[in-house]
């Protein structure tokens, strides 16, 4: 998240792509930095221990959203 927040204040467009657990900790890690609100993208959990076959059934059914968020910027 933070990593995602400096490129954005520098004028760089960033998606964060977190699984769901994490969505309190991405939530304050955005407040703290004063992007309080900011967009990201969560996918189920786990991630780690899934095939490269259900790994692109995630990332096919996510992209669109993280095209438009970097549309939005």
């Amino acid at each position: 998240m933070l990593d995602a927040i400096t490129f954005e204040k520098l004028g760089i467009p960033a998606v964060v792509v977190i699984t769901m657990p994490f969505e309190p900790t991405a939530q304050a890690m955005a407040t703290l930095a004063g992007m309080h609100g900011y967009p990201y993208v969560a996918v189920p959990h786990p991630f780690g221990s899934l095939s490269a076959a259900e790994v692109s059934e995630r990332a096919d059914s996510i992209v669109h959203r993280i095209e438009e968020l970097l549309r939005e910027r």
